[in-house]
């Protein structure tokens, strides 16, 4: 499915057409200012003179998509379009379908991921979740009786609103309580991250001097999902804490058995004889150094790799490939793929590719799951030493590394020094593509008869005017 950008007459007829089905559950025009801070995006629209502006929606907000774009149209007299299906997750900033019409400013609505981007102007309106603010704090007090206790504060964004309350509230009471910061600007000022800090999983902090991570215990104002565990796999504190309703728990990454299964695909990783390198971003800073880093590993271990772009990952898309062994995933760290279980070949991060092939990172509890920080200048860089020593599969049993063999060529005509002084013809993706059943789109040059162009149809995909329902309105 491609990626689509809907304009303002466009966006109407979709609407009423969606209102004939009853689809349409929509915020009421007196809640709407306060809800989506409207007044805000205007302000920040007008700041940066933006001529052209995208809207992005995660599919729950869709229904009020057509309210926010007429008020903004009306307020700035400006041309306002909706990315109407992000090219791989609503979390993400979808700078590619902004640029199919030339936008120069994104206003992102709904659960952000915060990573860093690097083409376009950005504005988060981050969703705003009911708490109350004197119990959560008088419950945190309760949990945490010691007041010389060195924490670390984070926080879902859906709460980012209320954080300043809770904040002003218990730093008089413990002292050593440091706030992190959102990798954003947004309707919430406070939370921005505006000094400039280094940035991990789009949090930002400044530890005391004289004190390392390890010194600090990690809270996190949210629930117990996907936000919380990335946040402790990649945080090295004491300890992890959270906030399930209003009550305080631990958190431990010890009892994850989803270290465990990364560990196990980590060794399928190593057994790998053709891997992709699936881009499942475009968005996201530095994601090219992070492909060329990986090819670079591989490459150093004589494994074939080949890059594959195919938008929204699934299954199917890449059941299209039985021909490789594994796959690494360049994406978002809060991607479903590294949770999922469907996949027929291990979906494995770029930070396992260091575990798997560089001699000089030892396997840890903490995981990087932003490729970022282990890019040349991140915090967790280690210089790669592609590791030469033979070892045995834990998989399969056999010996790896036994006898190094001359890296792979890219060109079907060259010849390969192969383990024992045999020489072979090097093998390129072309091989793979003559020995199955299907081959693509072939140009067929000279065998098809050539025909007119003819125009296609037009209209929205629910109803094209050649279409019934488009007849009957």
């Amino acid at each position: 499915m491609t990626s689509t950008s809907f304009s303002s007459s466009e966006i109407v007829a979709l609407s009423k057409l969606a209102e004939v089905e009853g689809q349409v559950v929509k915020t009421s025009s007196d809640n709407l200012l306060e809800t989506y801070d409207l007044e805000k995006c205007v302000e920040w629209c007008k700041r940066h003179s933006l001529e052209k502006i995208c809207l992005q929606f995660p599919d729950a907000l869709l229904t009020d998509s057509v309210q926010i774009v007429l008020y903004l149209e009306k307020r700035l007299g400006k041309k306002i379009y909706i990315l109407g299906d992000t090219s791989c997750g609503s979390c993400c900033i979808d700078e590619v379908t902004a640029q199919h019409i030339d936008a120069d400013g994104i206003i992102h609505f709904g659960h952000a991921c915060l990573n860093p981007t690097s083409r376009l102007p950005v504005f988060h309106v981050l969703p705003k979740k009911k708490i109350d603010v004197e119990v959560i704090c008088k419950e945190f007090e309760k949990y945490f009786r010691d007041r010389d206790h060195k924490i670390l504060l984070f926080y879902d964004v859906s709460y980012a609103h209320a954080i300043e309350s809770i904040y002003s509230t218990l730093k008089p009471i413990f002292k050593s309580l440091i706030l992190s910061t959102l990798n954003c600007t947004s309707n919430v000022d406070f939370t921005d991250n505006a000094n400039g800090s280094a940035v991990v999983l789009g949090r930002s902090y400044d530890l005391d001097n004289g004190y390392r991570i390890q010194d600090y215990e990690a809270v996190f104002l949210g629930p117990n999902g996907k936000t919380l565990s990335k946040l402790a796999m990649t945080i090295p504190t004491r300890n992890w804490h959270h906030s399930e309703g209003l009550e305080f728990h631990e958190f431990s990454v010890l009892n994850s058995s989803w270290l465990k299964r990364r560990r196990y695909l980590v060794e399928k990783l190593k057994d790998a004889k053709v891997v992709g390198i699936v881009v499942a971003t475009l968005g996201i800073k530095d994601y090219l150094e992070a492909i060329d880093m990986v090819k670079k590993a591989l490459k150093a271990k004589n494994k074939k790799s080949y890059i594959l772009s195919i938008g929204k990952l699934n299954s199917a898309k890449l059941a299209n490939f039985p021909e490789m062994d594994a796959f690494v995933v360049i994406a978002c760290p809060e991607n479903d793929v590294f949770d999922s279980r469907e996949f027929f070949k291990p979906m494995l991060t770029v930070y396992e590719v260091e575990l798997a092939f560089n001699n000089s990172r030892e396997f840890s509890t903490h995981y990087c799951m932003d490729f970022r920080q282990i890019l040349s200048g991140g915090q967790n860089y280690i210089e790669f030493n592609a590791s030469t020593e033979s070892d045995v599969s834990l998989i399969s049993g056999g010996i790896r590394n036994l006898v190094d063999d001359l890296p792979p060529v890219d060109r079907m005509d060259a010849l390969v020094t192969k383990s024992q002084g045999t020489v072979a013809v090097g093998k390129a993706g072309a091989t793979y593509l003559i020995g199955r059943s299907w081959q693509g789109l072939e140009q067929r040059l000279g065998q098809d008869c050539i025909r007119p162009v003819e125009k296609g149809r037009s209209g929205l995909p629910m109803g094209y005017e050649n279409e019934p329902i488009s007849r009957e309105s």
